[in-house]
């Protein structure tokens, strides 16, 4: 990725944190986080990952529920900042969390002496 789209993913990352955060807690989502921001070269096109914790509900009806609110965040976004493009916004699950949960748990039932959280082997 080049220096200019990093730069504007993570400000985009940042302010949707914040909108998220204040402006769109009606929604009741849990903890909402965005762990990435991927732009397209163009910057007219943003893959938002998010992790969601503590909702009761299911992740893809949350994504669902933002990716139907997703003009609205368009809008707190282009209040923020200041692009010639506000990027079209995608929203997208990031069960990385998980994923890494599960590997350490399999780890775990393969050889119970591994230390997940150092990696090394207890003797």
């Amino acid at each position: 990725m080049a220096y200019r789209t990093e730069k504007v993913a993570e400000e985009i990352k940042h302010k949707i944190n914040t909108a998220m955060s204040k402006d769109l807690t009606e929604l009741n989502l849990g903890l909402v986080t965005v762990s990435k921001v991927v732009m397209s070269g163009d910057l007219k096109l943003a893959k938002v990952y998010l992790t969601i914790i503590g909702n009761k509900e299911p992740a893809d009806k949350c994504i669902d529920r933002l990716n139907f609110r997703k003009k609205h965040i368009r809008y707190l976004l282009a209040k923020n900042i200041k692009l010639k493009y506000i990027p079209e916004l995608n929203f997208y699950y990031d069960d990385t969390l998980e994923y890494a949960d599960k590997i350490n748990k399999l780890l775990k039932e393969i050889n119970p002496d591994h230390d997940s959280k150092t990696g090394q082997f207890n003797e």
